[in-house]
């Protein structure tokens, strides 16, 4: 079989910052309570003419930045884009100058990077396609209603982007595990109404499936990982809220340093996420050789996915 693995990974955050002292001042919450229920400190915000594939160009550019490779696969995972069409993968492709590359845009909403590491490598392996680019972009602050004192506490925008080789890598994609609850996909709802931005969950629905998801995948990961009971390994989560880590953590008996976690800087930027905190691991050398990584994410559909790294 085919192996593929992870060559460089790059981020990007626009410089705007939102802190919950300046939400203080536009909603009726305080900056403890924000932080007690969510973890969240401050997040980044995009400006009106920055656009999601913007943000994606940028990550992707320094993704590729340190290497003389043109990907010829691209998947771009977005639920915010600015258009249907052109699509999102189509115009970062343009920018980037790529020379015909197979090119697609996914939505799984917050599970979506992880989706596309499986898509991607997937067509590596059965195809001819030699380096995979894999961008998550979302630009939150688009859908978010800064009237709602529930959601607007949550959101932030960024991007993400991993590239994905035949040969050379250092870090093996081990194995993926992808699946969804279609009979939860009203527990989450975003989009525009009359004009409007709008954000809804049920919280609790959310908080006991992204629990539970997390949990599931980590024993599934484990065994498609080859690992033992005892063996060491680190969580990269979805960024939705630092209590479902603490949750899982303690259902799971793994200790807090094992998840690798950014919340505090940038709230939940959706697919980026997992993106923005594994780069940023990368970035400060968080592992070491032969560590195993599990990226997992969870959202609206309902979805799931989970990746196992051998670093």
């Amino acid at each position: 079989m085919t192996k593929i693995g992870l060559l460089s990974i790059g981020a990007f955050v626009p410089e705007q910052k939102l802190t919950n002292q300046d939400l203080e001042k536009m909603v009726d919450t305080t900056d403890d309570w924000i932080v007690q229920r969510t973890g969240i400190r401050e997040r980044r915000i995009a400006p009106k003419d920055m656009h999601a594939s913007d943000m994606a160009l940028e990550a992707a550019r320094n993704c590729l930045r340190d290497t003389d490779i043109t990907p010829d696969l691209f998947v771009a995972s977005s639920g915010t884009s600015e258009k249907s069409c052109p699509y999102q993968a189509s115009i970062v492709a343009n920018r980037l100058k790529l020379k015909k590359p197979a090119c697609f845009d996914i939505n799984a909403t917050c599970s979506g990077l992880v989706y596309g590491l499986a898509v991607a490598s997937s067509m590596m392996a059965a195809a001819q396609y030699q380096y995979g680019l894999v961008t998550a972009s979302e630009k939150m602050s688009l859908f978010t209603n800064y009237r709602d004192r529930r959601s607007c506490i949550l959101f932030g925008d960024g991007a993400a982007a991993i590239l994905l080789s035949k040969e050379n890598w250092e870090h093996e994609l081990l194995a993926v595990e992808l699946g969804s609850d279609p009979e939860g996909f009203e527990f989450v709802t975003m989009g525009a109404r009359e004009g409007d931005p709008y954000f809804w969950q049920d919280g609790q629905k959310i908080f006991r499936f992204a629990v539970n998801t997390i949990s599931r995948l980590i024993d599934a990961l484990k065994v498609k990982a080859g690992l033992e009971e005892q063996d060491h390994f680190y969580i990269v989560p979805h960024q939705a809220n630092l209590r479902i880590a603490q949750a899982v953590a303690d259902r799971k008996n793994i200790p807090m340093d094992r998840f690798i976690m950014n919340i505090e800087k940038y709230g939940n930027t959706s697919s980026a996420s997992i993106g923005l905190a594994l780069e940023e691991a990368w970035r400060n050398n968080r592992f070491k050789k032969g560590d195993t990584i599990f990226l997992i994410g969870f959202g609206g559909g309902l979805s799931w996915a989970g990746a196992a790294i051998r670093w």
